[in-house]
């Protein structure tokens, strides 16, 4: 019996081990999908701050015409996400009728990181009109 502790030990140190470094892989992969969505979002805008300074540059424009240019496309951008949020249900019924379809082929492991998955990325659809519900 004596000889069956260290085995038992040192097969406890590798379990916990394993599952240390799994654990720890998992944390550092959320970590950098939520730190690569941040990104993106906050990269947006500074794309778009980027193109308006390019045309911006390029078009040679004055004080008062940039001034005017920067309100005419903040006014744009604001009626696109007005536009996109009216559409909304539209793409809820498209990302249900998807759903229906791709849920019966996945296992239940498949299901649950499907389901979290789906939950992050409709959690970054434009917000639902306040006239739909």
């Amino acid at each position: 019996m004596a000889e069956a502790t260290p085995s038992w030990r040192s097969a406890t140190v590798a379990v916990v081990f394993v599952l240390g470094v799994g654990l720890g892989w998992l944390g550092a992969s959320r970590q950098a999908m939520l730190d690569n969505r941040a990104r993106d979002v906050a990269g947006f805008e500074v794309m778009r701050q980027r193109v308006d300074a390019e045309y911006m540059r390029r078009l040679d424009l004055s004080e008062a015409q940039r001034k005017h240019f920067t309100a005419v496309w903040d006014e744009a951008h604001r009626e696109l996400n007005l536009a996109m949020s009216r559409m909304r249900p539209e793409f809820d019924g498209l990302l249900q009728r998807i759903d229906e379809r791709v849920r019966p082929t996945l296992s239940p492991r498949q299901l649950a990181v499907y389901d979290r998955l789906e939950s992050e990325r409709r959690s970054q659809l434009p917000p639902r009109p306040a006239d739909s519900e």
